[in-house]
């Protein structure tokens, strides 16, 4: 059996091409199937130490989170039809160049740039449901509109990144000042965050009434469904971020949502990972997954160990390495956003306005 996979993922093949209908059931129940439980331990993770708190955290370094990312460079070469090795050994390099720089950014304008990883992660997971939301749900108006599309990457994105702050406000203000802290080696005080609590609890509910409310008003024939999925989605992310301890609600979303969303999206256009899904052979499915994001995922937990010093033990985890594996996932966010960006060009048409 092949351990590494070399060989581009062809994504232009995939353009426009819808995942099946029955898929949204499929998903749906096995989100509530892993969530539900997570969610029960969560409640009960806020008289837990930090340790605890973090595992989800801490698992999606292994699980979904960090491996997620894992087969950018298959897709970069597979955006090109003909790439040659010398193209391939420059997008390599390309990847690992941004985030250097954007940890030097870190270390320079600290406060600067974790304004900007909010910024560019409400944005990059906010696309990762929409896009699911059009090609798997049918969503055509987020399609049709690039004002609905807009709106609803917002809406989505800011309901992980920004609920987090009101309830849990205190929490949201330490693992911040702590990301800070890491980056840039110096200590800031982020009292504007206590002082505006109300504000990431309106930012993130205003928007989404305003997507579903306007949504609602451009359906087309048989897009009910899709928007009722929307809907539902939107509610229950609303009803997780606000319920549960927000670490505990931040880890499980990134590795059992955002990322299993995504790890979906590449199994799809992967032949061989798409026939595996479609006769329902999971172990074979497993093993092409391994295939295909395996060596990137170590490569990149060894080069967050070199320069973060990242203690993988879980006597390790706490604030201070809270502060560490998030400074570490930020500075692999910005150049995998730039491929989602790019494959997006791929696989949606053009919105029309």
């Amino acid at each position: 059996m092949k351990w590494i996979e070399w060989n581009p993922i062809g994504i232009y093949l995939s353009n426009g091409e819808l995942l099946p209908k029955s898929y949204s059931i499929g998903l749906t129940k096995l989100t509530l199937g892993l969530l539900i439980p997570m969610g029960v331990l969560g409640i009960l993770s806020s008289d837990w130490p930090i340790s605890y708190q973090l595992l989800p955290l801490y698992l999606s370094l292994f699980l979904f989170g960090m491996p997620h990312g894992g087969a950018d460079h298959l897709l970069i070469w597979g955006m090109i039809k003909k790439s040659t090795w010398a193209f391939r050994i420059s997008t390599l390099l390309l990847y690992p160049t941004l985030s250097v720089l954007y940890l030097i950014g870190w270390y320079f304008q600290p406060l600067a740039s974790a304004v900007f990883f909010l910024i560019i992660t409400i944005f990059h997971w906010g696309q990762g449901d929409r896009y699911l939301s059009v090609k798997m749900h049918r969503a055509g108006y987020l399609e049709r509109s690039f004002f609905l599309k807009s709106l609803h990457i917002m809406a989505r994105g800011s309901i992980p990144i920004l609920l987090p702050g009101y309830l849990g406000n205190e929490t949201y203000r330490m693992f911040l000042e702590e990301m800070i802290r890491q980056g840039g080696r110096v200590n800031y005080d982020l009292v504007w965050i206590t002082q505006n609590q109300s504000f990431f609890l309106a930012i993130p509910l205003i928007l989404t009434v305003m997507q579903l409310f306007l949504s609602f008003h451009k359906l087309e024939k048989n897009e009910k469904g899709a928007w009722a999925f929307d809907f539902f989605e939107a509610c229950f992310l609303l009803v997780w971020f606000l319920w549960l301890p927000p670490l505990w609600a931040l880890g499980t979303y990134f590795a059992l949502w955002h990322s299993l969303r995504h790890s979906l999206r590449i199994i799809w256009i992967d032949p061989i990972g798409k026939e595996s899904l479609e006769k329902g052979a999971y172990l074979k499915l497993k093993a092409r997954w391994l295939q295909i994001s395996g060596l990137m995922t170590f490569l990149a937990l060894v080069g967050l160990w070199f320069l973060l010093a990242l203690p993988l033990s879980f006597r390790g985890i706490q604030l201070d390495w809270l502060g560490k594996a998030m400074l570490g996932i930020s500075i692999l966010t910005l150049p995998h956003t730039v491929v989602v960006c790019l494959m997006d060009r791929f696989q949606f048409k053009k919105e029309l306005g």
